[in-house]
């Protein structure tokens, strides 16, 4: 079987909101993955899953502008927050649980930047 997946993208600004819809309807958050697409610019793409149905909310990021944390309606995000941070050098405003940059203990700092 393979599985109903939807990709939308967003706006940073809209990301708050359509999480905040994705709650409401009961969906579980799957993932936070993010990829670098070229120099200081990143892709993140947000799962959800709703009766395995998923839906993929992508926002496209420049190093430099930070993104909103989702931990007040999925306290999951810690990690995947924590580990965008950490790995990507990209700033997530009001995380509730910040590692400050002590996640992983890598050789190189931000090796994905």
């Amino acid at each position: 079987m393979i599985e109903k997946q939807e990709t939308i993208i967003i706006k940073t600004d809209e990301l708050l909101v359509k999480t905040a819809e994705m709650k409401d309807k009961g969906c579980r958050l799957v993932q936070i993955g993010c990829t670098k697409t070229g120099e200081n610019v990143y892709e993140l793409n947000y799962t959800f899953d709703e009766n395995y149905n998923f839906y993929n909310y992508r926002i496209i990021v420049e190093s430099s502008n930070p993104v909103p944390s989702i931990q007040n309606l999925y306290a999951g995000a810690f990690i995947y927050e924590n580990e965008i941070a950490e790995l990507f050098d990209i700033v997530v405003n009001d995380m509730l649980v910040d590692f400050n940059g002590k996640l992983y203990k890598t050789s190189l700092e931000n090796p994905f930047k």
